[in-house]
């Protein structure tokens, strides 16, 4: 049976979508092949969900898919360093975001955190006075978080500058401590500089709730192998510093509801729920535990709305009054965005 209009664009939560989201989890969580009928529909799945080159060795995908997935590679990690010397250079202090953490796949652009403002002006003028580069257009609320977006001549992945993690300019984070705190790692024979562990799952918790609102298959498998060496202790104390109790509760039972419909158990993520109940309380959003499995889960729009209200008080009780009076207007402004989006992609997908 073909798919519907909605399916393609995956405007609506159907049995087929779940089925074929699961199929492709558990080949991932558990390293073996599974038959998969539609193969283009299968690589269309496996590229949403950024993980063709994990997954590669399990399906037969063309030659020239997983030469393209390589040059893509390839070209952020030269477009990082490239970049990233220049900056280091002008003594501008930054980290890489999420680009690498899903290696050997990569997204279609390499994110730098660049927290300082002056350091934020040093870089954004590099970039366009000296490499020449053409700025992208922004969303409302990429505007208002400060993103600076490009593409450098002779490159096809953007690049991006951030000068906050967050999706409006509200708080989570001290920036200043987590660029201090930055490790450097060895990729592809070079060095490149990362946040702690324990930063890394938090941003990527930040960034799959509050910012991209959607959770796909290489966050769930990043998720976890982030978690088997960073710091329990740590990453709960940060949790609480960015008063995200209720979105980190609900993002552990979105991976653990994805694994165990696998008929997995992670003993680390099973620890790390205890404990985060025992010192956060209960998930207030398990009454979304029904919604379907598919990937990328899109986290209905319900539950984002309850979650920026938490955070909205948690942050007046901490006397963070711009930061909550950001997150208290944030859900009528992404209705906004969704609305914009909708539109201008014309009913072609893009939509959520």
């Amino acid at each position: 049976m073909k798919p519907n209009f909605l399916e393609k664009i995956r405007g609506v939560k159907t049995a087929r979508l779940e089925s074929e989201s699961l199929l492709l989890a558990r080949a991932a969580l558990n390293d073996r092949p599974v038959r998969f009928d539609d193969h283009e529909r299968l690589l269309r799945l496996v590229r949403r969900n950024k993980a063709l080159l994990r997954v590669s060795h399990l399906f037969s995908f063309p030659t020239e898919v997983l030469n393209a997935a390589k040059q893509d590679v390839k070209e952020a990690l030269e477009l990082y360093h490239r970049i990233g010397d220049a900056l280091s250079d002008r003594g501008v202090s930054y980290i890489s975001i999420k680009s690498f953490d899903s290696l050997p796949d990569i997204g279609h652009d390499v994110d730098l955190l660049v927290p300082a403002r002056s350091d934020f002006v040093k870089a954004e003028s590099l970039l366009l006075n000296d490499y020449k580069v053409r700025p992208s257009e922004l969303t409302h609320c990429d505007k208002m978080v400060g993103k600076f977006s490009c593409f450098l001549p002779g490159y096809k992945l953007d690049f991006e500058i951030y000068p906050n993690i967050s999706q409006l300019g509200e708080k989570y984070l001290d920036l200043s401590r987590v660029v201090n705190e930055k490790k450097a790692t060895i990729i592809d024979g070079r060095e490149a500089w990362f946040a702690s562990l324990s930063d890394r799952i938090l941003i990527r918790v930040i960034h799959g709730v509050f910012r991209h609102k959607s959770i796909k298959l290489s966050d769930i498998l990043d998720f976890l192998k982030l978690l088997e060496t960073a710091s329990e202790s740590e990453l709960l104390e940060k949790v609480q510093e960015a008063r995200i109790c209720e979105a980190f509760l609900y993002y552990l039972a979105c991976v653990d509801r994805f694994l165990a419909a696998c008929g997995l158990e992670n003993l680390s993520l099973k620890e790390l729920k205890k404990n985060a109940k025992d010192r956060f309380g209960y998930d207030r959003l398990r009454f979304f535990e029904n919604d379907r499995l598919i990937l990328p889960y899109r986290i209905p729009t319900l539950a984002i709305i309850f979650l920026y209200l938490f955070k909205t008080g948690r942050d007046a009780s901490a006397g963070r009054l711009r930061s909550s009076t950001k997150c208290f207007v944030a859900p009528p402004l992404l209705i906004i965005e969704f609305l914009v989006s909708a539109i201008r992609s014309g009913g072609r997908g893009g939509i959520w």
